[in-house]
């Protein structure tokens, strides 16, 4: 049967815990059917059967097709044993599916062994893209590498991929499948290293034809392989003689042309556009996520800043934080422990777009547990218990709606002792004092803030001068004497912060000069950075 696959990337929903996943999924022409064709691998000591899975199409632009409609296609009969891969049968499409060019899928419902039918929640779910990899070559990739290698080794976001197509938890050190280590499979079949470890099976030096068992694998040869060849057979020329004076002149015309490059180099950097285009990129990189990369960007243009770099700078170590807190809620989860989870989500901003809007769900979804745990231990009498779990809650999400609604509702109840009657007002309390801290805080309020956590920061540390001549001043004001001008990269140990106004922080220095001479006195924090 000749496969033609014209599908791009698909996405997939599915959780690194579920036991069934899906490792493959693609349109295909079948000779003259247009099939779904879909792979999974059962990671459980159970056998599996009666699959049900859900689908949306989209068109070769990304729209959804159908309005969005979901379409569930099942296999009652197929039955997959534990720790294997298995290829359903193709599912023909009728033409109404015929411009569809993507999907969308995810396992809906699958039965273990003799046990009930396990549904999966979408909610509990992320959506991972599978690289598209043609029958070819995952044809080579079998040979050359390992008879279950069908996809390339990956770090994801939240998880990491296995060659065997198994999807693992991120603090897993080992594939629930096929056991691989994690850090070899990072490390030696990522999609570039599989790639040179099939050029390097084949013989460069030998003709092409006779280096390719068969068919297949000559038919989609990857592209390092054919780099290599090119840089290990390159074409040979032959040379005519050149004379010293040419050689001379040639050699000449190149420093010219390197002196040229590097002054007009040097003139660009210090140019407006060379500062525009800079903080274009840092802003194409915050806007991806790449913020590490951002923050170098950021640190090409120390010698000719802008004016609004410092204020920038600040932003994007708000947004490093945030993504730092995000990370350490998804392993919290991981972990499954809510409450820390809650208070890390809780902290991501949100000018982090993406993340906040993904961390408010997770919250949601969190908070929605909490709360039923709760109400269950409540239904067993256990009202200690569950008033716990509620003020845990309470005081990560003080204006919890449910939350206080609850702690209304028991409050009510009149089967409560007169104790937990007196602890539940107190929460109450507590709650209340909790929410008018949350309160919105005027411009000056939270620009206060900011400034005396800061100067915290910078009290008792070592700190380095970025600016040359920096003013060494008698006291913490602009108008006072200056002592003495600090050189760029000096050493400094804050003794003292003193905070003027909403404008500055002034910092208690003390220095020694190459002649011995001893100053004490005030710098700005606006001409200090990390040592």
């Amino acid at each position: 049967m000749k496969q033609l696959i014209t599908t791009l990337p698909t996405k997939v929903y599915l959780s690194p815990m579920d036991r069934v996943q899906i490792v493959g999924a693609n349109l295909s022409q079948l000779d003259d059917d247009f099939s779904l064709i879909i792979d999974v691998i059962n990671t459980s000591n159970f056998e599996a059967t009666n699959f049900v899975f859900a689908v949306k199409f989209y068109d070769a632009f990304g729209k959804y097709l159908f309005d969005e409609t979901i379409f569930e296609f099942s296999s009652p009969e197929t039955k997959v044993a534990p720790h294997s891969l298995h290829y359903f049968d193709p599912f023909v499409l009728d033409e109404r599916f015929h411009t569809a060019r993507q999907v969308e899928i995810r396992i809906k419902s699958v039965f273990f062994g003799d046990k009930a039918e396990t549904v999966y929640d979408p909610s509990e779910q992320s959506v991972f893209e599978l690289p598209l990899i043609d029958p070819a070559k995952q044809t080579a990739m079998k040979e050359f590498i390992a008879p279950d290698c069908i996809t390339y080794g990956e770090n994801l976001r939240t998880a990491w991929r296995c060659v065997c197509g198994t999807t693992n938890l991120r603090a897993e050190f080992e594939c629930a499948n096929c056991h691989r280590n994690k850090f070899y499979v990072l490390n030696q079949l990522t999609e570039a290293l599989i790639n040179q470890k099939i050029a390097a099976a084949l013989d460069p030096n030998a003709p092409l034809e006779e280096s390719i068992q068969t068919q297949e694998v000559k038919d989609h040869i990857p592209q390092t392989t054919q780099i290599i060849q090119k840089i290990r057979t390159p074409d040979k020329k032959s040379f005519t003689p050149r004379s010293l004076k040419d050689y001379l002149v040639l050699f000449l015309t190149l420093v010219l042309v390197l002196v040229s490059l590097f002054f007009a180099f040097h003139l660009y950097k210090g140019s407006g556009l060379y500062q525009h285009r800079q903080v274009a990129k840092a802003d194409r990189l915050i806007e991806e996520g790449q913020f590490e990369k951002a923050k170098e960007v950021y640190r090409s243009l120390a010698n000719n800043p802008p004016e609004d770099l410092s204020s920038r700078q600040e932003k994007l170590d708000s947004l490093i934080h945030s993504q730092f807190h995000y990370e350490m809620g998804l392993k919290a989860m991981d972990q499954e422990d809510p409450f820390s989870a809650l208070t890390y989500f809780n902290k991501v901003l949100p000018e982090d777009l993406v993340r906040y809007n993904k961390a408010h769900q997770y919250i949601g979804n969190l908070e929605h547990q909490i709360l039923k745990q709760s109400k269950d231990l409540l239904q067993e009498g256990q009202v200690d218990e569950a008033v716990d779990l509620l003020h845990r809650l309470l005081d990560i999400l003080p204006k919890s709606a449910e939350g206080l609604n609850l702690l209304d509702n028991i409050l009510n109840e009149e089967n409560i002792s007169p104790d937990q009657r007196d602890r539940l007002n107190e929460i109450k309390d507590l709650e209340k004092i909790q929410e008018e801290k949350y309160k919105p805080k005027t411009p000056e309020e939270e620009k206060r803030g900011h400034l005396t956590k800061k100067a915290e920061d910078l009290l008792h540390s070592y700190q380095t001068v970025v600016e040359d001549q920096a003013n060494l001043r008698e006291s913490p004001s602009l108008d006072a004497k200056i002592l003495h001008h600090l050189p760029k990269n000096s050493s400094v140990y804050i003794y003292e912060t003193s905070i003027e106004k909403t404008d500055r922080i002034w910092c208690k220095v003390q220095i020694q000069t190459p002649e011995g001479t001893m100053y004490e006195g005030w710098v700005s924090s606006r001409i200090l950075g990390d040592q």
